[in-house]
C-alpha cells in the first residue's frame, strides 16, 4: 500500500475533414493545478495517518479522534478510528458503512453526512490526479507554490480552496481547504453549513498532543505553519 507522504481555420472555408482537431490550450490556473495534482497523486490503495479536530457550536469543547484514512479508488475511502474509541467508515459511492465490534453495520445516505461526502469529493479526486473530477464538483482556487519552489511563497507551500458548484451541496457543505507542501497534503479542513469545522492532521501532524483545551487558532497554526 501507499503512504500518502511518499516522495509524489477561417470562417469562410469549410473545415478540413483531414485535419486533427483543435484544442484549447490550458490556462496558467489549471496548468499549475495539474502540476499540483500529478505531484501528490497516489496509485490505490494509500493511507496515512490523521487526527481529526471537530468544532461545533452543539459543543462545549473541540472533539479530537485519530487513526488512518485509506483512499481505495475511486469513489471509495475508508476511516479507520483507533482512538478515543475504535470505529470504521467505509464511504462508497452515495454510501457509508459504518462498522463497531459488537453492534450491527449501520449504513446512511452520503447526503447525510456532508463532512464525508466533502473529503471523498476532495481527497478521492487529489489522490486519483483528476482534476476534471474535482472541478465537476468544486470550483477551485489554487493559492502559492504549486511548482515546488519556483514563486516568492514558502517553499513548496500551497493551499486549495475548493467551493461546491451545486447551491444545494453548499448549503450543507460550504468549503474544503487542503493546505500543503511539495507533494503531500498537511491538513483538510470541511466547513459545514451550520458553522461546523472538522479539520484533519495528517502524518507527522497527527502525532502531535493536543493540550486539555485549545481553540481553533491552534489548528491554524499547526496545519498553517509556512502555508499560503
Amino acid at each position: 500500500m501507499a503512504s500518502l507522504t511518499a516522495p509524489l481555420a477561417t470562417a469562410a472555408s469549410a473545415p478540413d475533414a483531414s485535419a486533427p482537431l483543435a484544442t484549447a490550450a490550458p490556462t496558467p490556473d489549471a496548468t499549475a493545478l495539474d502540476a499540483l495534482l500529478a505531484r501528490i497523486a497516489r496509485p490505490a490503495p494509500a493511507s496515512v495517518a490523521y487526527a481529526e479536530v471537530r468544532f461545533s457550536k452543539l459543543l462545549t469543547a473541540p472533539v479530537v479522534t485519530s487513526g488512518r484514512l485509506e483512499y481505495t479508488g475511486a469513489d471509495t475511502l475508508a476511516k479507520h478510528v483507533d482512538a478515543p474509541y475504535r470505529e470504521d467508515l467505509y464511504v462508497e459511492r452515495d454510501e457509508v458503512r459504518i462498522e463497531r465490534a459488537g453492534q450491527p453495520p449501520r449504513r446512511i445516505p452520503l447526503q447525510r453526512a456532508p463532512e464525508l461526502r466533502g473529503l471523498l469529493a476532495s481527497f478521492g479526486a487529489l489522490l486519483g490526479g483528476n482534476r476534471a473530477a474535482l472541478e465537476r464538483v468544486f470550483a477551485v482556487e489554487l493559492v502559492g507554490d504549486a511548482g515546488g519552489g519556483a514563486s516568492k511563497e514558502p517553499a513548496g507551500a500551497w493551499r486549495l480552496a475548493m467551493t461546491p458548484r451545486d447551491s444545494r451541496v453548499r448549503s450543507r457543505l460550504t468549503r474544503v481547504d487542503v493546505l500543503g507542501r511539495a507533494d503531500a497534503p498537511r491538513c483538510l479542513t470541511v466547513l459545514q453549513g451550520d458553522g461546523t469545522t472538522s479539520t484533519m492532521l495528517f502524518a507527522e501532524l497527527a502525532r502531535e498532543a493536543w493540550p486539555a483545551t485549545f481553540g481553533p487558532e491552534l489548528v491554524a497554526k499547526r496545519c498553517g505553519a509556512g502555508a499560503p
